[in-house]
């Protein structure tokens, strides 16, 4: 009768804690400023049919097929209040511009896409004049149902990375109304390519592990180290690597490998290894500066789950640097390939 007394007794604490610790509500907010008129941007984002070219979830099928529909106000208005899409892989799902007042620079959405989220999404947009130029603001918030409050975290970063992708995509869009001409707003592009394997390579290799530091950092004095200690003699057979062991994002810790394929031609202090990398990995090529790179493997992650794939744990992600500060000057050029262990 104790035993069960006690277990009734810490149910109900989980029960009770489950309830007031996991609130399961979701928010991300991203901002940036646009040096265009925002009377002329509210224009644009006034008019549904423009969103198509820039909302994150339509990336990961182009083919998909896009309608609109008029609920708000009517048949005969001039915009439409509802954009729908229907695909193999994001399903089916909308986007609802709410009615606003007249002259308000303010979007309001309500986004359902059963494909990324579990519940209705608040997808906003607000702006803010600044003299010329215009204050982008991106907020989505959602609260996630009972049983799934446990994912709050995972949905928090996957909110911050939507919305940090909406706003990058949208800036390239608004950019034809840029008023000064040497600035650039670059989104980054992501080529999808499917399933494939990696090849052994000969690299001599260096720890890294990034906790409270930036990641950039760390690994421009990882690979700074490795080319010193190799010397002018030992050119790299190959573009740089990283190597994933564990990837925690919500508390900003990496662990892993660096490496530089070398042909060893003259001795040095660094000893080769042979990279072993076992397995299919998933395959995708990013465009774009360092700075948005964690974009890159969050597209990856979202491609896995609509093609209902599971990730290996056991091996090491990969990123190569086909292209960077080496090969050019222009970070929107840098190419970069990441490689997501599967089972």
């Amino acid at each position: 009768m104790v035993v069960m007394l006690l277990l009734v007794t810490f149910l109900s604490a989980l029960i009770f804690a489950y309830l007031i610790l996991l609130k399961g509500r979701f928010f991300s907010r991203q901002n940036a400023v646009i040096d265009a008129p925002i009377d002329i941007v509210s224009e644009d984002l006034g008019d549904l049919t423009n969103w198509q070219s820039w909302l994150p979830w339509l990336l990961y099928e182009p083919k998909a097929h896009v309608d609109y529909e008029y609920l708000n106000s009517g048949i005969h208005s001039i915009f439409p209040s509802c954009l729908v899409w229907q695909g193999k892989l994001i399903k089916e799902g909308y986007i609802t511009l709410e009615p606003s007042r007249s002259g308000a620079h303010y979007f309001h959405t309500l986004l359902e896409a059963p494909a990324f989220y579990p519940c209705d999404v608040h997808f906003n947009i607000d702006l803010t004049k600044q003299k010329g130029r215009t204050l982008v603001t991106i907020q989505i918030t959602g609260n996630l149902p009972f049983f799934q409050r446990w994912k709050q975290g995972a949905f928090n970063i996957r909110a911050e990375k939507d919305a940090e992708l909406a706003l990058l995509k949208v800036l390239a869009y608004l950019g034809k109304y840029n008023t000064t001409s040497d600035q650039e707003y670059n989104a980054p592009t992501f080529e999808w390519l499917e399933q494939t394997k990696l090849d052994n390579v000969d690299a001599v290799t260096r720890p890294f592990v990034v906790n409270n530091q930036p990641m950039s950092q760390k690994m421009d004095q990882g690979f700074h180290d490795l080319i010193t200690e190799l010397g002018p003699e030992n050119p790299p057979a190959g573009p740089s690597f990283a190597l994933y062991k564990k990837a925690d994002i919500i508390h900003h810790y990496f662990s892993g490998k660096l490496g530089i394929p070398i042909q060893n031609l003259s001795p040095c202090e660094l000893t080769p290894e042979r990279i072993i990398l076992r397995g299919n990995y998933l395959h995708l090529r990013y465009t774009g500066c360092y700075q948005n790179l964690s974009l890159a493997w969050h597209v990856l992650y979202t491609f896995m789950r609509l093609n209902n794939i599971r990730v290996n744990r056991r091996h090491y992600g990969v990123e190569i640097f086909e292209v960077g500060p080496l090969q050019t000057h222009i970070t929107k050029d840098y190419v970069t390939c990441v490689y997501l262990p599967i089972k």
